[in-house]
C-alpha cells in the first residue's frame, strides 16, 4: 500500500514502514454503491487500497476503515460516489487538510467492494494498491503502485507506468503501454496484445491464442506457451524470449537487443540488427 503524508501527498520514508502496518487511529468508512442499471462502475483507488470482488448475482457492498497516525487527520479521509448515466464513479480520496507537521504520519483508506459480476470494472491507481477478481471484463489504468487481477471471464485492458500489474487466468489481455513498470500475465484463454514496453519488463506466459506486441524499448519481453503465433513489430536495446509456441514467430525490426527461441513450431521469421 501507498500511504499518504497529508500535507505534501508523498510517500511514506522507509522508518515509516513499521508504523504504516498498525492503525494507531481509525473510523469505519462506507457506502450504498448506486449501481441500479449502472453498466460500468469506476474506482479512483489514487494511494489507498482496495479489494474488489465481483460474484454473480452479489448485493453491491461498500466499507473498510480510514487509517492514520493521529485522529485529527481521519477528517481528510474521504469515500464519495458520483453518477453519470449508466456509470457510477467512486472516489477514495485523502484530501489535503492544515496539518504542516514532520515526522512518520500516515493516513490512507483501506476499503473493500463487492459488485455484480455483469458490471464492467475500471480502477484508477495511482501509487495505492488494487486487488480484483471475478468480473465479467475489466481496465485498471496504473501509475507507481501494485495491481493483482485474477479470474476475469473476458477482456483485461491496462496500461501501467512504473508499477506492478500481475494478471491471472482471464478471457482475453491488451496491455496498451508499459513505462518502467513490471507485468506478468499468465493463463489467457484467448489473446494476448502488448503496445509498448519503455524499460520496463513483461511476462506472458499460457496464452491459447497469439501474441502481438508493438514496440519494445530497452526492456525486456517475455512470452511462453503460447496456443498461436507470436508478432513482434520492433525490438530496441532490449530483450525478446519466446518459448515453445505453437504458431510462427516473427519479428519486424531489431536494434541491439538479443532474441531468443526455443520450441517454435511454425515458421521463424527475424530481421537482422537495424
Amino acid at each position: 500500500m501507498r500511504h499518504v503524508l497529508l500535507s505534501t501527498l508523498l510517500l511514506l520514508s522507509p522508518t515509516a514502514a513499521f508504523a504504516e502496518q498498525h492503525c494507531q487511529a481509525s473510523e469505519p468508512r462506507s457506502l450504498e454503491l448506486d449501481l441500479a442499471g449502472a453498466r460500468t462502475v469506476m474506482f479512483e483507488v489514487h494511494s489507498h487500497d482496495l479489494h474488489l470482488d465481483a460474484r454473480p448475482g452479489a448485493r453491491p457492498a461498500f466499507a473498510g476503515r480510514a487509517c492514520a497516525s493521529r485522529a485529527d487527520l481521519l477528517k481528510d479521509l474521504t469515500v464519495t460516489q458520483q453518477r453519470s448515466g449508466d456509470k457510477l464513479v467512486v472516489t477514495l480520496e485523502a484530501r489535503p487538510g492544515t496539518w504542516t507537521g514532520l515526522g512518520n504520519g500516515y493516513a490512507y483508506l483501506d476499503m473493500r467492494a463487492t459488485v455484480p459480476d455483469d458490471v464492467l470494472v475500471q480502477l484508477k491507481v495511482g501509487s495505492g494498491d488494487a486487488w480484483a477478481s471475478g468480473a465479467s471484463a475489466l481496465s485498471a489504468d496504473l501509475g507507481s503502485g501494485d495491481v493483482d487481477i485474477r479470474n476475469i471471464k473476458g477482456a483485461v485492458t491496462a496500461k501501467v507506468g512504473s508499477g506492478d500489474l500481475d494478471v491471472t487466468d482471464v478471457g482475453s489481455f491488451d496491455l496498451l503501454a508499459v513505462g518502467s513498470g513490471d507485468v506478468k500475465a499468465r493463463n489467457i484463454r484467448g489473446t494476448a496484445k502488448i503496445g509498448s514496453i519503455g524499460s520496463g519488463d513483461v511476462d506472458v506466459e499460457t496464452v491459447g491464442g497469439a501474441v502481438e506486441a508493438g514496440t519494445v524499448g530497452s526492456g525486456d519481453l517475455g512470452i511462453a506457451g503460447v496456443g498461436g503465433g507470436v508478432t513482434v513489430e520492433s525490438i530496441g536495446s532490449g530483450d525478446l524470449d519466446v518459448r515453445d509456441v505453437g504458431g510462427d514467430l516473427r519479428v519486424g525490426r531489431k536494434g541491439s537487443g538479443d532474441i531468443r527461441h526455443r520450441g517454435v513450431r511454425g515458421a521463424v521469421s527475424l530481421p537482422r540488427k537495424d
